[in-house]
């Protein structure tokens, strides 16, 4: 299995964490590994694309979702960080997260509960037998599976090497190929991520550690949002207009700065 090269990247990052570090973050991985399984699952639920085969060579292999997050994590006391998006992962399309098209016609195969084959079988046998099968199957049978059963610190397990051979396993091969149960369903798309992994130094967001007037202006090319067009644009149009995410009189840069510094963009004394 291909690694996204975005993964590669995060697990260098977590993998240059000390020992101190993975420690003081511990359960903050399961929890957000929930969180994201349920976010995607529910997405996908009310916004996923499903073609079939034609559908998708008419949509040429474009994705049916892009979108560039860009996620604070903030765990206090403990450690910031930012995943912003990158151009590392091609799959992404040059977006931080691109989504596939899912299958509307995956052709999948249905498990055989094996209590259920086994019960069908062994009544055709029966049958074929005359209904005496206690004596001559049974028996045969137990010893077969005694043979490659081993429990091995209280864990059992069948070792199927260990079992004695078939006298007619191309025939037995063959007919339980034929057992598969097809049947058309689907498969929601493949999701690729491409996002790098941006700590933000812990007194940024101290006013008690980096006080007002005693720090210098925090490097925003090292942890900040991205501008994305929309703002430039807005910047570009009319350069008094204010941020529509910052409060009065406070422009969206300084919003930046203040939420590095304070954790919000509360701008005012």
């Amino acid at each position: 299995m291909a690694i996204d090269m975005s993964k590669a990247d995060m697990t260098t990052y977590v993998e240059g964490l000390n020992d101190e570090e993975i420690m003081a973050l511990a359960g903050v991985g399961s929890a957000l590994k929930v969180f994201g399984t349920v976010l995607e699952a529910e997405f996908e639920k009310r916004n996923g694309v499903l073609l079939d085969s034609d559908s998708r060579k008419e949509n040429d292999g474009k994705p049916s979702h892009t979108a560039n997050p860009v996620i604070d994590i903030d765990i206090p006391g403990v450690s910031s960080f930012m995943l912003r998006p990158t151009t590392s992962n091609n799959k992404a399309r040059g977006n931080g997260w691109a989504k596939d098209v899912g299958l509307s016609d995956k052709v999948k195969t249905g498990n055989v509960p094996p209590t259920l084959l086994a019960s069908i079988l062994v009544d055709k046998i029966a049958t074929m037998l005359g209904g005496n099968i206690k004596d001559r199957a049974l028996i045969d049978i137990q010893e077969a599976l005694a043979s490659c059963m081993t429990i091995t610190d209280g864990k059992f397990k069948f070792d199927k090497k260990q079992a004695p051979p078939l006298n007619h396993p191309v025939e037995v091969a063959e007919w339980l190929d034929k057992l598969s149960m097809n049947f058309i369903g689907t498969t929601a798309g493949a999701n690729h991520v491409s996002m790098e992994v941006i700590p933000i130094p812990q007194e940024t967001h101290s006013p008690v550690e980096a006080p007002v007037g005693e720090t210098d202006e925090p490097d925003l090319s090292l942890a900040s949002h991205p501008v994305n067009d929309h703002h430039v644009a807005e910047a570009t149009n009319d350069p008094e207009e204010e941020s529509p995410d910052s409060p009065s009189g406070t422009s969206f840069m300084d919003a930046q700065v203040n939420m590095l510094l304070f954790g919000g963009y509360g701008g005012g004394e």
